[in-house]
């Protein structure tokens, strides 16, 4: 993996390294002034952007040993992208859930969800793919197990399910990908909102007349959830309310409709 090591505007070191992915990668250089240190100032504040880290531990005390202080510490990333970290803490802004150490029979599911209901991995779902989202009944359900236990993505996961909620759809459908919401990514950097974007970047842009309320509701629970550099999803349902789908840290996460350009300054402005 080939590292960018780059000061922005004297002010935020930022390490990164394209994973091949438009929403995620952003080449600093070419939107910033930046320095490429090879000294750094005793416990340096730094942003880590080389994609999904599944050993950040490791990867913390590595760069702590370079003199570099990540934004998260390991406890914040694990509170941030585990949804058992962020759940405990939001139970009432997000759809009801339970994580189980394997896959659950259909009948433990019935005794405590009704059909449909939403599968995923602790940390993400695989890409969206409604045929490893949605189960509708415990057939549906059987089919899915099988395709999980299969994929790269969710087979490392311990599985999750969670109340299934009706989301206020948009116009456009994404091949292959669950049926596109009113959904919209925030990021929160101290507990201050420096971006949000529409989350289905693929389509044309949206928004929402109440966006605000959504906030509201991401302002929430990034203030107990309570870590530096953090995303929220958000969505709207069909019945107007505006529920948290999930939270991550935020050095994992993609721009999705936010311009990095804007993330970035808001970020500087606050440093």
């Amino acid at each position: 993996m080939e590292l960018n090591i780059a000061r922005l505007e004297d002010r935020l070191l930022v390490i990164s390294s394209a994973v091949g992915a438009p929403v995620y990668d952003f080449d600093f250089d070419l939107n910033f002034s930046c320095t490429h240190p090879y000294e750094f100032r005793g416990s340096e504040l730094c942003v880590l952007r080389i994609g999904a880290v599944r050993e950040y531990e490791a990867e913390y005390a590595e760069k702590a040993d370079w003199g570099l202080r990540l934004v998260n510490s390991p406890e914040e990333h694990f509170r941030a992208s585990e949804l058992e970290g962020w759940y405990p803490l939001i139970p009432d802004l997000t759809p009801t859930t339970r994580i189980f150490q394997s896959l659950p029979s259909a009948s433990e599911i019935e005794s405590e969800f009704e059909w449909p209901v939403f599968v995923k991995g602790s940390r993400q779902t695989s890409k969206h793919n409604p045929d490893l989202s949605i189960a509708r009944d415990p057939g549906d359900y059987s089919r899915l197990c099988d395709g999980y236990r299969r994929d790269e993505i969710l087979n490392w996961q311990r599985p999750v399910i969670r109340q299934f909620v009706q989301l206020e759809p948009i116009a456009g459908d994404v091949p292959n990908k669950i049926r596109p919401s009113r959904e919209f990514r925030t990021f929160w950097w101290n507990g201050e909102l420096v971006g949000c974007g529409h989350y289905w970047y693929q389509l044309p842009a949206y928004g929402a007349a109440d966006l605000e309320a959504g906030i509201s509701v991401a302002r929430e629970a990034a203030r107990r959830v309570s870590v530096p550099f953090l995303v929220v999803d958000i969505a709207r349902t069909t019945s107007g309310d505006w529920i948290v789908i999930e939270c991550n840290d935020a050095q994992e996460a993609g721009y999705v409709g936010l311009p990095p350009t804007v993330l970035w300054q808001n970020i500087l402005d606050r440093v």
